[in-house]
């Protein structure tokens, strides 16, 4: 009970008893648990952020996120879970495990003859499904072994770690509804071709990646 409400006692009738008058006294001591911070999502203590995402429906978590990034999860929680099942939640959870929506296709993508773009829309686009190109920020293992690059002998076999991809993985299936189903795309590079128009004033090479904006 807080301090400034008054006592239990005060409420009982002149004819109370014993009995009646120790329960007003256990109901009006002052809790050492201060209840208003501890579901506040800023001032709630550390180890009690698990719990209040639980709570608010956190829907994507990991133990090992920073203590910033876990109380404005929480507290962003109700606004996000709003949007679980539409575009509008896949940036942002995917911001959450630091990745980037590029590009997004969703039923329906009719290929439709007059409007429709030949090498854009999907041809007989599956009903409940949705396909993203999604950018993940990657980088080789100190002394790995890359491929054309790395010596025999010299470099390790040890192969990049694939747990950014897995948890933009996990971001997309927390955003999405149940009825639905996802694929992604990480591969953000292409060739150039000569579709793409680029200037012959040697600013690119033959066969150079440049990014992908679009699925």
């Amino acid at each position: 009970m807080s301090q400034s409400m008054s006592s239990v006692g005060d409420l009982l009738p002149g004819a109370s008893g014993l009995f009646e008058e120790a329960v007003a006294a256990g109901m009006s001591d002052v809790l050492p648990v201060p209840i208003e911070d501890v579901v506040e999502a800023a001032q709630t203590p550390v180890a009690f952020l698990p719990w209040l995402a639980v709570h608010y429906g956190v829907r994507l978590w990991f133990p090992d996120w920073p203590e910033a990034l876990k109380r404005f999860v929480v507290e962003e929680a109700p606004a996000v879970s709003f949007t679980i099942g539409t575009r509008t939640a896949v940036p942002v959870l995917l911001d959450y495990v630091d990745a980037t929506l590029i590009d997004a296709k969703a039923y329906p993508q009719r290929f439709v003859f007059g409007s429709a773009v030949i090498g854009r829309t999907s041809v007989r686009h599956p009903p409940f499904m949705a396909r993203y190109l999604v950018y993940v920020e990657t980088s080789t293992p100190r002394m790995g072994f890359v491929y054309g690059r790395a010596v025999l002998g010299r470099h390790a076999g040890r192969a990049p770690s694939r747990e950014k991809f897995k948890r933009a993985r996990a971001a997309l299936r927390a955003a999405k509804a149940p009825e639905t189903e996802y694929r992604v795309s990480f591969q953000t590079k292409r060739q150039i071709t000569v579709a793409d128009g680029v200037p012959l004033d040697g600013t690119y090479a033959l066969g150079q990646f440049i990014s992908r904006t679009r699925l």
